[in-house]
C-alpha cells in the first residue's frame, strides 16, 4: 500500500465499530465514550457521526459473552487520530472487540457540515434486554422447562413407552399432550 500524503486541511475519514460487554454499568460506558471524544479531539479530528446500535448477539462467543453493546462513529483525521483511538479500546477492559476502516482520503474539513460528541450519547437505549440470554442448555433442549416436558411425558403413561426407542418415544409423548388438550 502506497503511503499518500495529505494537502493542508484535508483528512481522512474512517468509522470504527466497537463492542462492549453486555454487563456494563452505564458510567463505564460513559468513560469509554469521553475516553474515545478525548482522542478525537487532542490529535485534531473531527467526529462527524456517531450511532448506538444497542444490545446484539454476537456471532460468536468473546470472552463468554454472547450479546455486547455496538458504538458506531464516524470521523475525520489522520494516521495518529486511529492510532490514539485504537490504544484507547484496547486498554479499555470493558471493549471486547472493535474494527476501523478508512472510507476515504483526502477529505477537505471545511466541507464537514455534520459534527457530534460521543460523551453525549444516552447508553440508556443499550442496556434493555430484549431477549434471554443465549445459553448452552437452552440451544440443546436442556433448560428447565424442557427437561420438565420430558419427565412429564415419560411418567404420563410408562407402559406405552416400554419398548419404544427414543424418537418413538418423543413422538408418543407428544401425542398424549395433543389428545389432552
Amino acid at each position: 500500500m502506497s503511503r499518500v500524503a495529505l494537502a493542508q486541511g484535508h483528512a481522512r475519514e474512517f468509522e470504527t465499530i466497537y463492542i462492549l460487554r453486555p454487563n456494563i454499568e452505564r458510567e463505564k460506558a460513559t468513560d469509554v465514550a469521553g475516553k474515545l471524544n478525548d482522542a478525537i479531539t487532542t490529535t485534531k479530528g473531527v467526529l462527524t457521526t456517531v450511532e448506538l446500535w444497542g444490545q446484539r448477539r454476537l456471532a460468536y462467543p468473546i470472552a463468554k459473552h454472547h450479546r455486547g453493546v455496538y458504538v458506531f462513529m464516524k470521523y475525520l483525521g489522520k494516521g495518529d487520530t486511529v492510532a490514539e483511538i485504537e490504544r484507547q479500546l484496547r486498554l479499555s477492559d470493558s471493549v471486547l472487540r472493535y474494527q476501523t476502516i478508512q472510507l476515504r482520503n483526502n477529505v477537505l474539513l471545511e466541507t464537514v457540515t455534520e459534527r457530534a460528541d460521543l460523551a453525549s450519547v444516552s447508553f440508556e437505549v443499550a442496556f434493555e434486554p430484549d431477549e434471554p440470554e443465549f445459553t448452552v442448555e437452552r440451544e440443546l433442549g436442556l433448560d428447565a422447562q424442557a427437561a420438565e416436558r420430558r419427565r412429564r411425558d415419560r411418567d404420563t403413561d410408562p407402559e406405552e413407552f416400554d419398548g419404544l426407542n427414543d424418537e418413538e418415544g418423543a413422538a408418543a409423548g407428544a401425542r398424549n399432550r395433543w389428545e389432552e388438550n
